[in-house]
């Protein structure tokens, strides 16, 4: 009988431009702990060498776009083959009663939610909803629901681990994008925490909230000479804290720059208040305090 031995080259994959390459060149993909346990959950799933192709993947970008939503996650993943692959996975959402469990035992602890306001998630917050029969993390391997438009049999495939590798780092970033894919947006879950915080330290301290004079009515007061500081009077000074709407909304998940981001920010928020701050000075000692239409 003839012997045939089969061979079959692994295919490369097309390099992608702009694709979404893992920040981490080697070893651990995660350095926050609940990164960690992403990727320990998955490996506990016994996938096999589907997850590490999927780690060479995720290093070497080949994932064009990464969206999380609510309860499902959007990937483009490019292989071998001209046109990049659709990824799908999809984690069950909680359910209102379970989200306000949660909410409520948080709200018992304030310095909960101080940690997931500076970006930092709570190592005992998986007791929390494990207690409101909600576990944070899968528990199965069924609990995820992926798909793959990629001619592969096996699920998962590479292409979904190389996704599996880079929400590791994502979640590194932004605790809250854990929230969302359990259903839950960011916003929506500190106001809950407001309205069930019945505490003075959770309603004052770790939300706070500015409250501003309401904008005139009569637009000629808004716009007109009304609206003019008298002679003498006008002043500016330097913000004591730079870049506040950017450290408010944290840390972009996907920023691959070689700067940090919110440090950037406040470079260049620093940057721009010196410079309008020259300018008004300039225009004071032109004008002996007189603003003028330039500024």
């Amino acid at each position: 009988m003839a012997r045939y031995d089969w061979y079959y080259a692994p295919a490369r994959p097309k390099a992608v431009k702009g694709g979404i390459k893992t920040q981490s060149k080697r070893g651990a993909f995660s350095t926050k702990w609940w990164g960690k346990r992403w990727i320990q959950t998955l490996e506990g799933f016994r996938i096999g060498a589907r997850l590490s192709r999927g780690r060479a993947y995720a290093r070497k970008g080949q994932v064009a776009s990464l969206d999380v939503g609510s309860g499902e996650i959007q990937a483009r993943v490019q292989g071998s083959r001209r046109g990049a692959y659709r990824v799908s996975i999809k984690l069950a959402i909680l359910n209102a009663e379970q989200w306000r469990k949660v909410a409520d035992r948080i709200s018992e602890e304030p310095i909960f939610a101080a940690l997931l306001l500076g970006g930092e998630m709570p190592e005992d917050i998986e007791r929390i909803f494990s207690d409101a029969g909600a576990p944070l993390f899968p528990v199965r391997q069924h609990d995820l629901d992926t798909d793959c438009s990629c001619p592969d049999w096996s699920n998962p495939c590479k292409h979904i681990a190389a996704v599996y590798y880079l929400l590791a780092e994502a979640f590194d970033q932004d605790p809250f994008l854990l929230f969302r894919l359990r259903g839950m947006d960011r916003d929506v879950f500190l106001d809950r925490l407001r309205s069930a915080g019945s505490d003075e330290q959770i309603t004052e301290e770790a939300f706070p909230q500015s409250e501003s004079d309401p904008l005139p009515l009569d637009h000629d007061a808004f716009w007109g000479k009304e609206a003019l500081m008298p002679e003498g009077e006008a002043t500016a000074n330097l913000p004591a804290l730079h870049a506040a709407i950017p450290r408010r909304l944290g840390t972009l998940p996907f920023w691959r720059a070689e700067r940090d981001f919110i440090k950037g920010m406040e470079e260049f928020y620093c940057h721009v208040s010196a410079l309008a701050l020259s300018l008004v000075e300039q225009d004071r000692a032109n004008t002996d305090g007189n603003f003028s239409d330039a500024v």
